[in-house]
């Protein structure tokens, strides 16, 4: 029997702590050095794979593995997903509902991950309608900046290969790096072979953000239901607005540029094919006497577009999977 005091220190708060730390630490290094390169092997052999396949054979093998995965690979994220699905969607969502429409999700987000490796062949197959485009062309034409604001909906990568096509290639583009080393290095290398330029995240990117839209009156493309430490920051759904939250930014540099911003958001219409809808741009109020309460409501009127368009899709809404309570 061990000695009282080996005991007590076995069951200190700083020995339950270390502990912890010590399984933290353990499971960072086997996801870095084991699971991902394992699964970065797989996922690499499937990326090209399918990049030889005909565009509909690739992506229906994608929502099979997609399926899946949240059948069981993904529970937790499966169940809690079930649970954001139901109270998103309002009354009358009963549990076999919810649990319906998650599974569409995960076979639809199986799609986009293979359907990465196609992206700068959908364009010219002819896989990719657009509606507004005049919206985007008006602006361009009058010399006007434009921040497009994309929507986790559906494919949402196929809105980049859109604005390539409409002739807007050299556009930037705002985005959240995944996790995993060797799935950001595949999404990095299917977007510049279609022509996007990358920005990642922080200070730098909306220093280099601001200056392409003021100095080169150019395109950015930017997400306003972008996730950090596992919270989405839009749409709002009644909550208080959150202090980083992109809708934020989008607002701060439409003020700084005079640039239009114009919705958009993806619809898939059958397999590897899909229609880009592109919004008129958004009405919003000048910074005025009081420039921290025009904020707010110009977020709050950003926010009353995206809401139902997100709420009326949650089976196609990516960032259900990445909402934790």
């Amino acid at each position: 029997m061990p000695e009282p005091a080996t005991t007590a220190a076995a069951e200190s708060p700083g020995f339950a702590v270390a502990r912890q730390e010590q399984r933290l630490r353990w499971r960072r290094w086997r996801r870095y050095w084991l699971r991902d390169p394992l699964l970065a092997a797989l996922n690499v052999a499937i990326h090209h794979l399918c990049r030889r396949l005909p565009p509909d054979w690739g992506s229906a093998i994608g929502a099979s593995l997609g399926a899946l995965n949240g059948r069981h690979r993904f529970r937790r994220q499966r169940e809690q997903a079930e649970r954001n699905y139901r109270a998103l969607y309002g009354s009358g969502a009963t549990p076999g509902e919810a649990a319906s429409g998650v599974t569409r999700l995960f076979a639809e987000v199986g799609r986009v991950m293979v359907e990465f490796s196609l992206l700068d062949r959908l364009w010219r197959d002819g896989r990719i309608a657009v509606v507004g485009a005049e919206h985007i062309l008006a602006a361009r034409a009058a010399g006007q900046p434009v921040i497009v604001m994309g929507l986790h909906l559906s494919n949402w990568e196929v809105i980049g290969p859109s604005l390539v096509g409409l002739g807007l290639r050299g556009f930037n583009f705002i985005y959240q790096p995944p996790s995993s080393r060797f799935d950001h290095r595949l999404a990095v290398a299917a977007r510049e072979r279609y022509g996007a330029r990358m920005l990642r995240p922080g200070v730098a990117a909306a220093r280099i953000a601001r200056r392409h839209l003021v100095d080169e009156r150019g395109v950015l493309l930017i997400f306003a239901d972008d996730e950090r430490q596992g919270q989405v920051s839009a749409p709002l759904f009644g909550r208080p607005v959150p202090p980083r939250a992109n809708l934020l930014n989008i607002v701060r540099l439409a003020w700084a540029s005079g640039a239009a911003v114009i919705p958009a958001y993806a619809e898939r219409l059958g397999g590897a094919r899909f229609r880009v809808n592109y919004l008129p741009p958004a009405e919003l109020a000048p910074p005025g006497e009081d420039p921290g309460a025009a904020l707010l409501d110009n977020v709050h009127r950003l926010d009353r577009i995206i809401t139902p368009l997100t709420r009326a899709r949650l089976d196609q809404w990516y960032m259900l999977l990445e909402q934790r309570a």
